[in-house]
């Protein structure tokens, strides 16, 4: 009976079934479905060819004597295309002359009829297991073909014969020994190695092969030219069926470089190691001395501490060690999960931060930690080198708040000049930050808005008298000289290197650029204009409207608010006009708290 093995690797083939017969068709074809992966049935051999070619099937099971075309003829065809087809032919007993036609064509599998499915099904098994034997064995053979290659073209290869001479060494070996391959084969495999030094060396490399085992290890050999040369060798015995050695392979890396850098390295290393350790000790006295230094385990624990980082936070070193340096620091939170988690991945994390002293008072330290590691290469501690940058911060902070400072000064000149309320730039400034918060730029972003937005007229200084206060409508020239303004303003603070003065200076230049691209002085449109300028310019406009001027009176409020709807996506920015109206109570609030007078 058929074994259950068998059964398993026949759902693995697919099989082209030719019969005439409809009723033993039928029959042997509903039977093989519940065995073979696909199934592919066909009345003669015309259709059998042409499924052949459909779907190249890996066993044809054929009878002989069909209509149109025969069982042989189909075969014939099938093996010009595949001329190793496994092909089985259904025959019976007064089949002798096709037989003899089935042999010319090597077909080495026959059942006669009546059909045993038995017998069938062990065969098409047979075939199955032969199928999968040459599919290895050309896999087999692919994948040395490769790995040859592969070594052939990335190593140093030679064979050696029994006797020890060369057979065989690739292009690599020729060019790195200066030998050509004639001048190679047929040496002994000694010839060119230095012997005096490496007889021992040698003679376990000879010992182990012979064994059957690989050897491994660093051999000296000399060039045709002299010179000597060091390759990282393996060598292993090939062995033939019976186990006995036919020939040895070795594989060889040129490491001359290498050895060469570590002989230097291992001198000068010798000569060294007292100038060395004096350096070593040079370092860490001027760590010690220049640097607040700190070393905490991988929970975050106060290991040691040097004289300058216990000072700095005026505790004593005994006191600090045990203590959690995560709750010294002002974010513990975020020094866990950024500044310890980046250190564990990366090796080191530098950052900014803020911690509290004995006394309570904070220090903000530059502090860099790098990971120690041991031996084996796991984390075994961090080590935190800060400088105390408190001073340098506090310092920076008051010439931030002196420019600020300036800024609202230089804003409320304008304004003045303007006969306009210093009131109007603060307005100005806090419904900017409002604004810039909604449309959701950062906090710091937002802070920077509110702080260049006074500044969004300066460009005034630069217009006579009689235009800037001219109580009636400007002149098509007197409005092209006010026009002037912007660029003005723009040339007068663009030559400050300084990103709140320039962030002041696109304010300046773009706030009356439209979003439909009619506006002046460059006609940029949409997002071409920076997003500070869109949203000092729908705020200026909103406050002038609101504000009593020398060629106007005040709008009401639902006058203003139909003028920016209505200029929605010509003069403003489209998100920002639904931005204003979705906020307009805060934004009154904070124009009524600063009426004028």
């Amino acid at each position: 009976m058929f074994k259950d093995n068998k059964l398993q690797n026949l759902s693995s083939v697919r099989v082209l079934y030719v019969e005439d017969d409809m009723e033993t068709r039928e029959e042997l074809q509903f039977m093989l479905a519940h065995y073979v992966g696909a199934l592919y049935s066909a009345k003669n051999g015309r259709e059998g060819l042409e499924l052949f070619k459909e779907h190249r099937p890996d066993i044809v099971v054929t009878d002989i004597q069909m209509p149109e075309v025969n069982g042989l003829s189909m075969s014939a065809d099938i093996r010009t295309i595949n001329p190793e087809q496994p092909i089985v032919i259904l025959s019976a007993y007064n089949d002798v002359e096709y037989l003899f036609r089935a042999l010319e064509l090597e077909i080495q599998h026959y059942i006669t009829k009546p059909i045993s499915v038995d017998r069938l099904l062990n065969k098409l098994s047979d075939i199955t297991e032969q199928i999968h034997l040459t599919r290895e064995v050309k896999k087999s053979h692919k994948l040395l073909a490769q790995y040859k290659l592969l070594v052939d073209e990335k190593a140093i290869v030679a064979k050696i014969d029994i006797l020890g001479n060369i057979t065989y060494v690739n292009q690599h070996f020729c060019e790195l020994s200066g030998y050509s391959e004639a001048e190679l084969l047929g040496q002994h495999y000694l010839f060119s190695f230095e012997t005096t030094e490496q007889e021992a060396l040698l003679s376990e490399l000879k010992n182990t092969v012979l064994e059957k085992k690989k050897w491994q290890g660093m051999l000296k050999k000399r060039t045709k030219a002299g010179n000597i040369y060091v390759v990282d060798v393996t060598v292993v015995a090939i062995v033939n069926a019976e186990n006995v050695i036919e020939e040895f392979v070795a594989l060889m890396v040129d490491v001359t470089e290498v050895y060469e850098k570590f002989e230097r390295l291992s001198i000068n290393l010798k000569q060294d190691l007292r100038e060395q350790k004096h350096y070593l000790h040079e370092y860490e006295r001027a760590l010690e001395i220049g640097t607040s230094l700190c070393v905490i385990d991988i929970e975050g624990t106060i290991v040691s501490a040097n004289k300058n980082f216990s000072t700095t936070l005026n505790y004593s070193s005994e006191e600090l060690v045990g203590q959690s340096l995560c709750q010294l620091i002002q974010d513990c939170g975020d020094f866990k999960d950024r500044v310890l988690t980046k250190v564990k991945h990366q090796g080191y994390s530098s950052r900014v931060i803020k911690i509290i002293g004995k006394d309570g008072s904070y220090h903000t330290l530059s502090t860099v930690i790098v990971g120690i590691h041991n031996q084996q290469g796991e984390l075994n501690s961090l080590m935190s080198l800060s400088q105390d940058i408190s001073e340098s911060i506090k310092l920076n902070e008051e010439i931030i708040e002196t420019q600020k400072e300036l800024i609202y000064v230089l804003g409320e000149v304008v304004e003045n000049r303007s006969h306009e309320t210093g009131l109007h730039i603060k307005r100005v400034a806090l419904i900017s930050e409002l604004l810039a918060r909604k449309y959701g730029l950062s906090d710091e972003h937002a802070a920077m808005i509110k702080t260049a937005s006074p500044l969004h007229d300066i460009g005034k200084v630069g217009i006579p008298d009689e235009i800037l206060h001219k109580p009636g409508k400007l002149s098509d020239a007197e409005f092209h000289i006010m026009k002037k303004h912007a660029d003005m303003g723009f040339q007068l603070l663009n030559r400050l290197d300084k990103p709140l003065i320039k962030m002041a200076a696109t304010i300046a230049h773009e706030h009356h650029e439209f979003y439909n691209g009619k506006g002046y002085p460059a006609g940029l449109d949409g997002e071409h204009i920076a997003i500070e300028a869109r949203i000092v310019s729908i705020v200026d406009v909103f406050d002038a409207l609101g504000s009593r001027r020398i060629y106007k009176e005040p709008w009401s409020d639902q006058e203003i608010i139909n003028y920016l709807n209505n200029n929605k996506a010509i003069q403003f920015d489209p998100e920002l006009v639904d931005l204003f109206m979705a906020n307009i109570d805060e934004i009154l609030y904070i124009r009524n708290q600063l009426q004028d007078a």
